[in-house]
């Protein structure tokens, strides 16, 4: 199933990269689970936003830090690894992002070149999308197994509101079809032949016979 014209693939894959990389992949709410007060936590590729409400805590409130600051900042509750695994989805979203504006800078290499830039994005946006996935279920869930590395679930719920998206934009990006369009004015009809205009007709012949003819009356 196709989403989007070949023409426009292009522009569907820069799009795609910049709101991945605007829109939070996932968003945590607790309300009145944590010291009776309520905690929102946005969590976008490249920051993360934690505003609470009624909770007293040292430090700022709200809190703005890049995910890799947080795998230290948070390495005792929820532990360090959901926030490793956004560190290396940000990673690939910066990749992403970084794609999308070389398609705009050297449009006409991309297009000569091997690689499809759209297939590419596509590729990047999945691996993202797998990421972030990873990171939503550590945080939601916790549980893993590992020996003095903290893994305790959020005391909320998180929505996986960007991941929806990135996989989405993922599958439309590596599904369309890619052929190359025809150029304008091209009705897809072959041309009507014309003949030779060497080539003597029978009309030429019957005035070349009338021309013989004597004169009448002579």
């Amino acid at each position: 199933m196709v989403w989007v014209k070949s023409a426009y693939a292009e522009e569907l894959a820069v799009l795609a990269a910049w709101l991945s990389a605007l829109l939070p992949w996932s968003i945590s709410v607790s309300l009145g689970e944590i010291q009776g007060g309520s905690l929102i936590e946005f969590h976008f590729p490249f920051l993360l936003i934690r505003v609470l409400f009624g909770i007293e805590v040292p430090g700022p409130n709200p809190l703005v830090m890049f995910p890799w600051e947080a795998i230290g900042f948070y390495s005792e509750a929820p532990g360090p690894l959901p926030f490793a695994a956004w560190t290396v989805g940000a990673a690939v979203i910066g990749l992403a992002v970084l794609l999308s504006l070389g398609m705009y800078a050297f449009e006409d290499r991309f297009e000569t070149s091997r690689l499809d830039p759209v297939r590419v994005m596509g590729g990047l946006l999945l691996v993202a999308a797998l990421f972030h996935t990873a990171a939503s279920a550590l945080l939601q869930f916790g549980g893993l197994p590992i020996e003095g590395v903290a893994t305790d679930s959020f005391p909320g719920l998180l929505v996986p509101v960007g991941v929806v998206f990135q996989f989405a934009f993922a599958y439309t990006l590596l599904r369309v079809d890619r052929v190359d369009d025809p150029p304008e004015g091209a009705s897809g009809a072959p041309p009507a032949e014309t003949g030779d205009p060497t080539t003597p007709t029978a009309a030429d012949g019957a005035d070349a016979v009338g021309d013989d003819s004597p004169a009448s009356g002579e």
